[in-house]
């Protein structure tokens, strides 16, 4: 299976969430191949998909997935919500894609 009926599927799965986020004030979002931290798909710039990616996708989720293991090993991470002063982050790690939205 490719990467873009992959991606199709991962949306079409999370589309009551998707429409329910993107109704509200979503400011963008960005969908990013795991296994390489490749940006599949964003609203953002290059350089803003990267950022997002390094820092959320590959620290953030990463140590919280970690945690999750630790504290119940059979359990998983699902979905993550990290709020700032400016903005609030929905991350949702799926199999192959992780998908952040900023708002």
């Amino acid at each position: 299976m490719n990467m873009g009926r992959i991606l199709e599927d991962v949306i079409r799965k999370n589309s009551a969430n998707t429409d329910r986020i993107t109704a509200e004030n979503t400011i963008g979002y960005v969908v990013a191949e795991n296994s390489t931290g490749v940006v599949a798909e964003s609203s953002f710039d290059n350089t803003s998909a990267q950022a997002i990616v390094k820092h959320m996708h590959g620290v953030l989720v990463a140590a919280a997935q970690s945690m999750v293991r630790d504290l119940d090993p059979p359990n998983k991470l699902c979905y993550m919500r990290v709020a700032t002063r400016k903005f609030e982050y929905l991350i949702a790690p799926e199999e192959v894609f992780t998908i952040t939205v900023l708002q």
